[in-house]
Order: structure tokens, then C-alpha cells, then sequence
């Protein structure tokens, strides 16, 4: 519908910006924001001028172009230039997002799995990334724990900052006869609430992890189509895909299937209905008990994001990351106990003060797989820059059945 103005549709005249994640880039000495669209809905990446920034903050579909012009005391045809590019990239809740959307929806019904992203950083091919994998696991020392695994949680950081925690964990399973594999993801980017599937498969530069079909039409037989609702979710998601290489690497090729969970911290915003993490986990108990051969339960996620990139008034030193690994340490041993409501009441106790990225994931996985026993195999923390601006810890852990 048009506006009163009669002049343009009524998503270009009152914008409103979808998520995107602003990256900081430099050309020589002009600064600005990459807008980074989490689902890539098309080829190109709009860069603004960085003083820019603030004003995308009226884009939010209550302001009109006149208005958002008045309030920046910009001229009217600069603002409709602004808003026809971020238009037709995607990145306003419109006709051309949705028909972008709707492309690459088709896209990957034909591929059958989810784009290839971060995992390329371990090579082009299978050659090169089992070469990287084989020796980053040579050079681990296997925890050897004393129980059969049903359950672990890994990373999601990159590979080389955290190889060592990447391998230990994975040791714990390797040579396991396993025939699929669940996969728990944090929808951090995604728009979509509630627990989200996907019939899709996983690649990695080792090949794809097919989904398991069965699987998935058992939970959808007890969920309903809503959990697949928002399955394009995760393609902005890079947690799961993380795993894949270390899956094929060290368990073969088991079927896969991909969930992004919620973070209990964070109330839903939509009146849509939603599949919430106490029924995905009957769901998933059910099917798991009912389905032939081993499966096995993959959290990802990170622990502490501390520093001024993350909010805090200070750069990082000793005490602070001394602070940081107490507290991680505090909530681990409460993971270790095994029940999910007194790990997720200790992480609420500080508002999750320091930032886990993993809090559902992990609450989710405790429920689905109850352990006995739970070992921590590595713990580590990551400087993201050399002046204590980030720092982000990650853990391995291995959870018996």
C-alpha cells in the first residue's frame, strides 16, 4: 500500500532495517561500516560511512523519509538514496527481501545443504583439511575418560585459537561407532525464536554430513511444521557447521541433524507460535530412544566474552581474566552436576554477567542427554587483540550417558 503521500511504497517510506552486523573496514584512510546481512540474501555488502552508524538507528519503520531527514538534517534525496540501496540489497523488511529470501530458500532446496562458510579456513579440499586436523589431533594428548560418551560440547570460536580444546574434545569420540549425530546451535543471528530445524545437510571441505530424514519427520511428526518454520535461520548460523569437519574426521560420515536453541536468558519477542526447548527435548528423548544404532548430542557454543568490545568500561588485565576464568569455572562445576535448571539458575544468578553464548545449548543438552558423569577436557581463554579490548574463553566437555 501506498503512503499518503502517494509517492512510494510503504516500506520504502517508513524503513525499517532487518538484523545486520555491522563490521568496521578501512580504505586507506576512510573508515566505515561494512553491513553485513547474517543470511547473505544477496552478492554484494552495502559499506557506509562510519558517522552514518547513528542514523541507521532511525531506520526502524516508525520514521518516515521526510522525518528521519528532519531529525538528521540531511537532505530528503540523500535519505531515499540511502534507503533505495539498503532496499535492494536485501536489507529492509520488504517485497525484495522476501522475494530474496524466497530464492535462496530454492537454492538450497536444490543443493539440499547449507552454504559452505567458515570451515573452509581448514582448506580447499578434504586433502588439505584432514592434513590440518591430523596433526592439530597429533599434537593433543587424549583425555581418555573413563565412559562411554553420549553427550559433548565444543567450541565455536575459530580453529586455530582453540585447536587444542577442538581436539581434546573430539579425541573423546573418535573410532565411535555413531549413526547420527544432533547438533545444538545458538540462533545468536537468526530472526526466527523457539527451537528451529532444517532438513538440510551440513558441508564442510571434507564433503556434506546428510541430514537424517527419519529423524527429522519423527520430531516434526511430534513438533509440527513450526519447528521448520525458520530453518533459513541457520544459515546465519556458523556454530553447527564448525563441528562438521571434526564429526567427519574423527566419526565418519553419520547423518546429521541440525537444531538452533534458544537462550533461556532472553524472553521471545513474537506472538507467532514457537517450539519451546522443554518440548524439543521430549521430542528428541523420544526419537532418540526409538531410532536404531548410537547417537550422539554436540552442544557448541562459548563461555566469558569480556572487554570493552563487549561493553565493559575497561581494557582487559590479569585480574580481570583471573575474574573471568573464577566465574567460568563457577558455572562449569554447576554444568557438572548434570541438571539443567540449577546450571541455567546459577548462569541467571549475575544476569550471565559475562556473557556465555552458550547458556541454552548447554541447558538443552543436559536434559537430553541427563549424564551421570560430565569431565571437563580443556578450558581456554583468547585475547582477540593486543590491547585488552576482547577476550573470549571456550571449554570442551564429555558427558556420559
Amino acid at each position: 500500500m501506498d503512503t499518503a503521500e502517494g509517492q512510494r511504497p510503504a516500506h520504502i517510506e517508513r524503513p525499517h532495517l532487518r538484523r545486520v552486523l555491522p563490521q568496521p573496514v578501512t580504505n586507506g584512510e576512510q573508515k566505515g561500516l561494512a553491513l553485513r546481512d547474517p543470511l547473505m540474501l544477496a552478492s554484494q555488502t552495502m559499506v557506509i560511512p562510519i558517522g552514518m552508524a547513528q542514523a541507521l538507528q532511525h531506520f526502524n519503520g516508525e520514521w518516515t523519509i521526510g522525518e528521519i531527514s528532519t531529525n538528521l538534517k540531511a537532505p530528503p534525496e540523500a535519505v531515499e538514496q540511502l534507503v533505495a540501496k539498503l532496499d535492494e540489497l536485501g536489507l529492509l523488511w520488504g517485497p525484495t527481501a522476501e522475494r530474496l529470501e524466497s530464492e535462496l530458500r530454492e537454492r538450497l532446496c536444490i543443493d539440499g545443504a547449507l552454504p559452505l562458510r567458515q570451515s573452509r579456513t581448514l582448506g580447499e579440499d578434504a586433502g588439505a583439511c584432514t592434513n590440518v586436523l591430523h596433526g592439530w589431533m597429533e599434537q593433543c594428548e587424549d583425555p581418555e575418560v573413563e565412559f562411554e560418551v553420549a553427550g559433548l560440547f565444543s567450541p565455536r570460536m575459530d580453529y586455530e585459537p582453540v585447536k587444542a580444546v577442538y581436539a581434546g574434545t573430539y579425541h573423546t569420540v573418535t573410532g565411535a561407532e555413531i549413526e547420527r549425530v544432533v547438533v545444538l546451535g545458538n540462533n545468536q543471528f537468526g530472526f526466527g525464536e523457539g527451537c528451529i530445524g532444517t532438513r538440510l545437510g551440513v558441508q564442510s571441505p571434507m564433503g556434506r554430513l546428510d541430514a537424517d530424514s527419519d529423524f527429522i519427520d519423527a520430531l516434526v511428526a511430534q513438533l509440527g511444521d513450526t519447528f521448520l518454520r525458520d530453518e533459513l535461520d541457520h544459515v546465519a548460523d556458523f556454530g553447527i557447521e564448525m563441528q562438521v569437519p571434526w564429526i567427519q574426521h574423527c566419526l565418519g560420515s553419520p547423518r546429521i541433524i541440525p537444531v538452533l536453541i534458544p537462550d533461556p536468558l532472553t524472553q521471545a519477542s513474537s506472538d507467532e507460535p514457537l517450539i519451546e526447548t522443554a518440548d524439543f527435548v521430549d521430542a528428541a528423548r523420544a526419537v532418540i530412544a526409538e531410532s536404531p544404532g548410537r547417537t550422539l548430542v554436540i552442544g557448541t557454543g562459548d563461555l566469558s566474552h569480556i572487554g570493552p568490545q563487549f561493553g565493559e568500561p575497561r581494557a582487559i588485565d590479569e585480574q580481570r581474566r583471573f575474574e573471568a576464568e573464577r566465574t567460568d569455572r563457577e558455572l562449569l562445576a554447576a554444568f557438572a552436576k548434570g541438571e539443567a535448571d540449577s546450571f541455567t539458575s546459577a548462569v541467571k544468578w549475575n544476569a550471565n554477567a559475562n556473557r556465555w553464548s552458550g547458556v541454552g545449548v548447554m541447558a538443552c543438552l543436559l536434559d537430553i542427554v541427563r549424564p551421570t558423569s560430565v569431565d571437563l577436557i580443556d578450558y581456554h581463554q583468547h585475547a582477540l587483540d593486543d590491547q585488552g579490548a576482547a577476550m573470549v574463553a571456550s571449554a570442551g566437555l564429555a558427558l556420559s550417558v
